[in-house]
């Protein structure tokens, strides 16, 4: 045995259970619900099947070839429906019948201050996932946000000249509305994934560094080498030789944690969507250039390598003057929540896009932190009732509880 910075130096593959945990506690959630849902999970599918029949934009001509998919999808409804007996034994045998009675039901159980019924209840999620009904919602959605974007874009501008917005921002809006990229296909829930896996990465690459470089100088230090290399001329630089290695080792180790990252996030079929603009029919933010998704990527890898070496360099800056491996813990646990908890969580919300400067912070971070420890109570009352442990448990109770995702993304108290 040794000490824990012994341990972190004669076995790195140490870092590789840390990283594990902390995947499997963060960015794995927007793996798993990277298309959350099957209304997501179709839309996914429609948006990528437009892209490679149309390109990375939807023009107008092309836009009204979806009043003739509509209809088609329609079709194939009306035929789909007739299949299911309990849908065909209350009288739903088209579209149009179905919509109608759905409509009916949902305003009942508004006025009735949210009583459901439940057999109804079953006979609406057996026709959702019997037909194709959330195709033909995601066809609606997409056409209705496509036909009022203009009107939607020329209110932004307005609502940013009534709040006497930067006139450069008000001017990127307006440009932004009859720009090429105004009508792109990139869905803004591919941004949205995007942007919080990122925030999670930049974070562990921060994080890993830190733990890495936090030992170097002052083991040192600590040995007597310092002493013993001020002795020569040579020795007194050996600063900057140990500066230069430390940011090849950091670049090293984010290179890595780049390529391990990108393995499952890339699997989920984003680079399908590479060629399209950040801006669209599905707008997120106004973005400052006209970059597409795959250039996006690109620069945001780029931010992460500048965010590790700063790191780096503050880690062995902090390191030559602790004097034991109790004081750089000290200084390294601020430096990691200045730098990954605070920086890192700030400049990967909404990069590159007009956005309040107080957005995305901290608060993210600490609502991660709350969500663990309610999951924790849960599998110890779960532990106690069972009297074994049940943490895979922790997978359904996502699954049922469809809001902690919603919780999560819009910073609200669990």
């Amino acid at each position: 045995m040794g000490t824990a910075e012994d341990l972190a130096v004669r076995h790195p593959g140490g870092y590789f259970p840390t990283g594990a945990v902390y995947y499997w506690m963060f960015p794995q959630f927007y793996i798993e619900y990277f298309t959350n849902g099957p209304y997501a999970e179709t839309q996914f599918d429609l948006a990528d099947h437009w892209v490679e029949q149309y390109g990375p934009t939807l023009e107008p001509e092309e836009r009204e070839r979806l009043d003739s998919q509509l209809a088609e999808e329609i079709s194939a409804f009306d035929a789909q429906i007739t299949a299911i007996p309990d849908a065909a034994a209350a009288g739903l045998t088209n579209y149009v019948a179905f919509l109608s009675f759905r409509e009916d039901y949902l305003n009942g159980v508004c006025d009735s201050n949210g009583q459901a019924d439940m057999d109804t209840e079953y006979l609406l999620n057996r026709v959702y996932g019997g037909t194709n009904w959330y195709r033909i919602e995601v066809l609606i959605d997409t056409m209705e946000t496509y036909d009022t974007q203009e009107d939607r874009r020329a209110q932004i501008v307005s609502n940013r000249q009534q709040d006497g917005q930067l006139e450069t921002m008000v001017w990127r809006e307006a440009e932004l509305a009859s720009s090429e990229t105004a009508h792109s296909l990139l869905l803004s829930s591919v941004k949205h994934s995007t942007q919080e896996y990122g925030k999670d990465l930049a974070v562990w690459c921060i994080l890993s560094v830190v733990l890495l470089l936090s030992p170097t100088l002052v083991r040192d230090r600590l040995q007597g080498t310092r002493a013993m290399q001020w002795l020569s001329r040579r020795g007194r630089g050996i600063l900057n030789v140990q500066m230069g290695a430390a940011l090849l080792s950091a670049l090293a180790l984010t290179i890595v944690n780049l390529n391990i990252y990108a393995i499952p996030f890339l699997a989920q079929g984003p680079l399908q969507f590479a060629a399209c603009g950040l801006d669209g029919i599905w707008e997120w933010g106004a973005p400052w250039f006209n970059w597409t998704y795959g250039t996006y990527l690109l620069v945001l890898a780029g931010l992460f390598l500048a965010l590790s070496l700063g790191a780096a360099g503050l880690t062995v800056f902090l390191s030559q003057y602790s004097g034991n491996y109790i004081a750089m813990p000290l200084k390294a646990v601020p430096l990691f929540v200045a730098a990954g908890a605070v920086l890192g969580s700030w400049l990967l919300d909404m990069p590159f896009t007009f956005r309040s400067l107080g957005n995305g912070a901290v608060c993210v971070r600490i609502l991660d932190f709350l969500y663990t420890i309610e999951m924790l109570k849960y599998h110890r009352q779960c532990f106690c009732r069972n009297s074994r442990p049940i943490f895979l448990k922790r997978k359904n109770l996502l699954t049922s509880t469809e809001c902690i995702k919603t919780l999560q993304h819009a910073g609200h108290e669990l």
